[in-house]
C-alpha cells in the first residue's frame, strides 16, 4: 500500500497522501481502488514536508536544529499528485474514467506483470523494443510500429541527449522485423552505421540527381528562379524546359549540345536547356521552334538565367547525373538506406530530400491503386536528422512541403515520417503538430518546452516541467505508438554508429605520440604540411 487519495479528486488528477516510510516517485505507476473498478494512474508530481518545520517564521537554518534536537527526526509528510490513464477491467485498459476516485480510496504501486502487459508487443506480435520504464527496471517498453509509422514521430533533445541513440536503436529494431526505412543524415553522423542483426542491411549513398526527372518547381528550387522571385526568368525557364524535354524523347538533344558546343552527356536535359537558351540568345540564330522568341528587352534577364543554369552544372556536377536513377530505389525489406548529405549546401540538400520525400509518396500511392510500382516496398519510415533546417519555422522550403504531403496523406499509402531536431522552436509548427507520436529526451530551453507542450497532445504541464531534469537517455514517450504516456530509459544501440562525438583528449594524446616519435620531415609529411 502506498497511500489514499486525498479530497477534491477529478476524473482526470488527483492527490495522494502517501503512508509513513512509503516515497512515490515520479513516473511511475499506481492503481486506485474506485468505486465500482480499479483505476490506472501515474505519479507525475510529488512535494515532501515536515510537520515541525512548517512555521512561517523559522527563518534561518539554526531554528531547524533546536526543533531537530528537540524532536528528533522530523515527521516527513508526502504528497502526490496522480494524472490518471485508464479504467482497468481484468488486468485491461478499457478507457478513461468518467467519475473521480472515492476520497481516502486506497493507492497501490502497479503491479508488474500489469505494466508488463500494458507495455508489451501488440496482439502478441513484435514491437520496437525502446527500453525499460524509468522507474521499474524489470519492465520493457514496446512500441506499435503501426502506430509509428502512420502517426507519425518526432525524437527531440538537446545535443547530447540521446537523440541518435534512440533512432538508432528504432531503425535496428524497424529493419529486425524486416521493416524498410530511409535516414537523411544531414550531418554525416550514421556514415559507417551497422546493425546488430544477422539479416539486417545498411546501405549508406551518396546523394544523386537524375536531371531529366527533375520537375520544373525541382529546377527552380536549385536555381532560385520562381514565379515570385523572377517571374520573367521562370517563364523562359519554363519554355527552355519544354523544349529541353521534346528534344529529349524526339532524340535530337545531343544535336543542340554540338551546335551549342556544350561538353555533356548526350542525354542531360539540364544541359540541354542551356544549350537550347544559348542558341537563343545567337544574334545569327536560325529560325527554330525550339529556341526562345523575347523581345529585346527581355535578353538581360535570359542571360542572367543562362549564367545559373551554368553556374549550377559547374557546382553541382557531382550530384546531377543523367541516368542516376532515384535514390528510393535502393530501398528493400530489412534494409536502411542512409542518404549522406554532408557535404552538401543548403540548397541541394533542401531538392534532395524534398523530391525523395515526394518520389516515396507518389510510388506508395500508385502502388496503393494499383497503377504500378507493385514492388515498392511499403510501409517505409523517412527520418529527417537535423529537421529544423530542412523544415524551419521561417520559410517554406521544398522539404516542408514534402513533408507536409506525407504528414497529411502518408498513413493511407504506408508512408511514415519521423522529425529529429534539438530546436523544436524552430520546426515548422503545422509539421510538428502531426507528428503525434513523440520521444522528448532532455529539452532545456524553456521557449522549446513550451513549444513540444503546445504542439504535443499527450504532453501534460507537469510531464514538461520534468524535460530538463531527464538524464542522457532518458525520455518522455507519448503518443497511440504506446498504450499509457511513460518514463523510458532508451536502451543502448547495440550495433556500431559512426557519429560519436570526437574525444579530444584522446587524439591529442595520440597525435602528440606521433610527433614525439617521428622526425619532423615524417610527421608534417603526414600530416599533409
Amino acid at each position: 500500500m502506498l497511500g489514499r487519495i486525498a479530497p477534491n479528486s477529478t476524473p482526470i488528477q488527483a492527490e495522494m497522501i502517501a503512508y509513513s516510510g512509503m516515497v512515490p516517485k515520479v513516473g511511475d505507476y499506481v492503481v486506485i481502488d474506485s468505486d465500482e473498478s480499479q483505476l490506472l494512474g501515474m505519479i507525475s508530481g510529488v512535494v515532501r514536508g515536515a510537520l515541525e518545520l512548517e512555521r512561517g517564521d523559522l527563518l534561518q537554518a539554526n531554528y531547524y536544529d533546536t526543533i531537530l534536537k528537540v524532536v528528533g527526526s522530523p515527521s516527513d509528510w508526502l504528497k502526490a499528485t496522480i494524472r490518471m490513464v485508464g479504467v482497468l477491467s481484468n488486468g485491461e485498459l478499457v478507457g478513461l474514467p468518467r467519475a473521480p476516485p472515492p476520497t481516502g480510496a486506497l493507492v497501490r504501486r502497479a503491479p508488474a506483470d500489469l505494466l508488463r502487459g500494458i507495455f508489451a508487443p501488440p496482439h502478441g506480435r513484435e514491437g520496437i523494443r525502446l527500453g525499460r520504464l524509468l522507474t521499474r527496471d524489470d519492465v520493457v517498453v514496446h512500441l506499435d510500429p503501426d502506430e509509428l509509422i502512420s502517426r507519425h514521430l518526432a525524437v527531440l533533445a538537446v545535443t547530447g541527449g540521446g537523440k541518435s541513440n534512440s533512432v538508432a536503436v528504432i531503425l535496428e529494431e524497424i529493419a529486425r522485423m524486416g521493416g524498410v526505412a530511409i535516414l537523411f543524415d544531414v550531418h554525416s553522423e550514421y556514415t559507417g552505421m551497422s546493425l546488430d542483426c544477422p539479416h539486417c542491411q545498411v546501405e549508406t549513398v551518396d546523394p544523386v540527381l537524375d536531371p531529366n526527372t527533375l520537375t520544373l518547381e525541382e529546377l527552380g528550387n536549385l536555381l532560385r528562379v520562381s514565379y515570385d522571385n523572377a517571374p520573367k526568368q521562370f517563364i523562359y525557364l519554363k519554355a527552355a524546359y519544354r523544349s529541353a524535354r521534346e528534344l529529349l524523347i524526339r532524340e535530337r538533344l545531343s544535336e543542340y549540345l554540338d551546335r551549342a558546343d556544350i561538353d555533356a552527356e548526350r542525354d542531360d536535359m539540364l544541359a540541354g536547356m542551356q544549350a537550347v537558351i544559348q542558341l537563343s540568345l545567337s544574334r545569327d540564330r536560325e529560325e527554330d521552334r525550339y529556341l526562345l522568341n523575347f523581345p529585346s528587352n527581355d535578353r538581360g534577364s535570359i542571360e542572367s538565367l543562362l549564367a545559373k543554369i551554368d553556374f549550377v552544372r559547374s557546382k553541382y556536377g557531382r550530384v546531377l547525373k543523367p541516368a542516376a536513377g532515384e535514390l528510393v530505389d535502393h530501398l528493400n525489406y530489412g534494409k536502411l538506406v542512409i542518404v549522406d548529405l554532408g557535404q552538401l549546401d543548403s540548397d541541394l540538400t533542401d531538392v534532395v530530400v524534398g523530391k525523395t520525400l515526394y518520389t516515396i509518396l507518389m510510388r506508395a500511392k500508385l502502388r496503393r491503386i494499383g497503377r504500378g510500382y507493385d514492388d515498392f516496398p511499403v510501409p517505409v519510415l523517412a527520418v529527417l536528422e537535423e529537421a529544423h533546417a530542412l523544415i524551419p519555422s521561417t520559410e517554406r522550403t521544398y522539404t516542408s512541403s514534402a513533408a507536409a504531403s506525407i504528414a497529411k496523406e502518408g498513413r493511407k499509402f504506408g508512408v511514415g515520417l519521423c522529425l529529429v531536431s534539438q530546436r523544436p522552436k524552430r520546426l515548422n509548427s503545422d509539421v510538428l503538430s502531426q507528428m503525434v507520436n513523440k520521444i522528448i529526451l532532455r529539452v532545456v530551453e524553456p521557449d522549446d518546452q513550451a513549444y513540444v507542450r503546445r504542439a504535443t497532445e499527450f504532453l501534460s504541464e507537469e510531464m514538461t516541467s520534468y524535460l530538463p531534469s531527464l538524464n542522457v537517455g532518458e525520455a518522455v514517450v507519448v503518443g497511440p505508438m504506446v498504450r499509457i504516456p511513460a518514463l523510458v530509459k532508451v536502451r543502448l544501440f547495440a550495433g556500431k554508429r559512426g557519429g560519436e562525438s570526437l574525444r579530444a583528449y584522446d587524439m591529442w594524446r595520440e597525435g602528440l605520440r606521433r610527433r614525439l616519435s617521428a622526425s619532423p620531415d615524417e610527421y608534417y609529411d603526414s600530416i599533409g604540411g
